[in-house]
Formats: C-alpha cells, sequence, structure tokens
C-alpha cells in the first residue's frame, strides 16, 4: 500500500533506509498512517491529542484486537518522533498515548513425540512424482533438521547461502530482522543431512543461485514453498496438519530452556533484539526454571546443603 501523503512517504523511507525495517512493518506502518490520515481534513503535524485518542477509541469500537491497535500506537508514536527530530513540528499529539495492554501470546511448541513423528516422517521422504525426486526429498530432509538445529526463522532459512555452511565446525551464518548476521552452531547430525544434500541432491537442481535451499528450477524456496512442504510432512507425520515453520523455532527454544539453557544465550541464538522477546518462554518450562534455581541459586535447596557440607569438612 502506499503512502497517502509525502510527509507519511518520506517517514516510510527513513524507516526503510535508516531503520532497516521489514517489507511487512513499512506496509502495515504505511497503512496504518494513512488510516489516521483520511479521519480528519486537519494536516497530520498539527493534530491533537484528542484526535488521536478519538481514532483509537473507533478502532476499539470496531472491535479490532489489541494488537493490531498495539500496532498503530506505535506506527504513530515513531512518525511523530521523526517528524520532531526533523524538526517539522514542536508537538507531539502521542507524547502521553498509553499503548493498549498486550497479553503475552505463548509460543505454541511441538512435543516429543510429534517432533520425532516429522523428522521420520522427513527421512521418509514425500512421494514426488518427479525426476529430482530424491534431491527433492533430500532438501526437505536437511532444511526440517536444519530448522530444528537452528530455530532460524523462515526468512532467515531461504537466506541461507552454500558458503555461509561451515559444515565441519556445524555453524551456519544467518541474516536476521535489520540485516544483523548471526552465528548460530547445529548439532553434528543436523549437519550430516545438509553434507549428503549438499552433495546428492542440490547439484541435481542445476543451482542458478548461491542459496542452499533450491526449488525443482533450482531458484530459491520461497517462503510459501516451506510452508507447503511442511504442510505435507504433518500430513505424512500424521500430526498437527496447521503446522507452521515458527513451532519448530518455538520448539527449539522451548526444548534448549527446559535443558537448562540460560536467557542470554538463547537470546543469541534467537537472534531476538530484546531480551524481553526472549523471556516469553519462560511461560513455557517454568517447573525446569524453578529445577534451576533450586539447583544454581545462592538460596536454593541444592547451593544450601553443598554450603553445609563444605561446613561439615
Amino acid at each position: 500500500m502506499k503512502a497517502s501523503s509525502p510527509l507519511i512517504a518520506q517517514f516510510i523511507m527513513h524507516l526503510k533506509i535508516d531503520q532497516g525495517a521489514s517489507p511487512h512493518t513499512l506496509t502495515s506502518y504505511a497503512r496504518d498512517l494513512a488510516q489516521f490520515e483520511i479521519t480528519s481534513e486537519t494536516p497530520l503535524l498539527t493534530r491533537t491529542e484528542t484526535q488521536v485518542q478519538e481514532f483509537l477509541k473507533t478502532l476499539k469500537k470496531r472491535g479490532l484486537k489489541s494488537t493490531s491497535i498495539a500496532r498503530k500506537v506505535s506506527a504513530l508514536k515513531q512518525f511523530y518522533q521523526y517528524c520532531l527530530r526533523e524538526e517539522l513540528t514542536s508537538e507531539n499529539p502521542t507524547l502521553f498515548i498509553e499503548s493498549p495492554v498486550r497479553k503475552p501470546k505463548l509460543p505454541k511448541a511441538m512435543d516429543a513425540q510429534a517432533i520425532e513423528s516429522l523428522l521420520k516422517a522427513a527421512d521418509l521422504g514425500l512421494p514426488y512424482q518427479s525426476a529430482f525426486k530424491s534431491a527433492l526429498q533430500a532438501r526437505d530432509r536437511a532444511m526440517i533438521y536444519l530448522l530444528y538445529a537452528t530455530g532460524v526463522r523462515v526468512s532467515e532459512l531461504i537466506g541461507i547461502e552454500v558458503s555461509k555452511c561451515d559444515l565441519q565446525a556445524g555453524i551456519v551464518r544467518v541474516m536476521g530482522k535489520r540485516r544483523k548476521e548471526r552465528l548460530v552452531p547445529f548439532a553434528r547430525i543436523a549437519g550430516e543431512i545438509v553434507h549428503v544434500y549438499l552433495t546428492s541432491g542440490r547439484p541435481d537442481l542445476n543451482p542458478k543461485t548461491e542459496a542452499l535451499f533450491l526449488g525443482e528450477r533450482g531458484a530459491p524456496l520461497t517462503r510459501q514453498a516451506v510452508f507447503k512442504i511442511l504442510r505435507k510432512l504433518a500430513l505424512l507425520a500424521n500430526i498437527n496438519p496447521h503446522l507452521h515453520p515458527h513451532m519448530l523455532r518455538h520448539t527449539f527454544a522451548t526444548d534448549l530452556l527446559k535443558s537448562g539453557m540460560n536467557l542470554r544465550t538463547l537470546q543469541m541464538l534467537l537472534g531476538h533484539a530484546d531480551l524481553q522477546t526472549t523471556e516469553i518462554y519462560t511461560h513455557v518450562a517454568p517447573e525446569k526454571l524453578k529445577e534451576v534455581i533450586e539447583k544454581f541459586h545462592p538460596r536454593g535447596g541444592a547451593a544450601q546443603k553443598r554450603s553445609r557440607q563444605k561446613l561439615e569438612k
């Protein structure tokens, strides 16, 4: 959606170039600001706090979700902060506007049996009716194992290049949000399966790009293609037919947290800019976190016991 005024377009360009915002964010913010602009004939730079409040009240009356309203508040706040920095206005009508409280949306993770069934389905392979059947099956298997082994986003997965994947070291370099690169380690079994695909699968797809995962015509896989492959494997595995790539990311994070990994390390692996984003996983494995606190906290039962044993010696 195109911005409806030069001022909005200028702000959207700022987000794109200076902030590295995603295409989804750019489209959403442009739409949100255009929606606010048409609520009044008053120029955007002279809007009042009352007008902003009325806009938000209207959205709430229409039954818009709090998450959508929160995004619109964010768009408005960032827009007027930008206008202040550029000295386009001296007033910020969103200064005292509060974003609606959003209930934390707990990530859905797969249980051990479901992930095992999915991996077995990937080992078996989809019944492709293609001359490249073996290559496509090897690709799917490598893709699923790498998703679960690294917890990368689907956008990061399809952006991985062959040269960015060090199988001997067990590390892949991915391009995350705001074009920030990070190194993500993976288990040896995932590396072995990716190696099989690279040596006996990918070459048969006549690569036309450096992308690791290719379609049948040698072009990079799309997000939609990954979704479709995962859904078909879910059906083959007889598990949740609405499975999506992000559930593998959640499963990766949940399993590591349950194993005792600290949040800071998990934050780096997931590529979260803010630790608060990672903290949502503490709601997934509260019992395991209690065990960790009990074991390692200075006032935990296990730590107290060790202290007494030292004194007795």
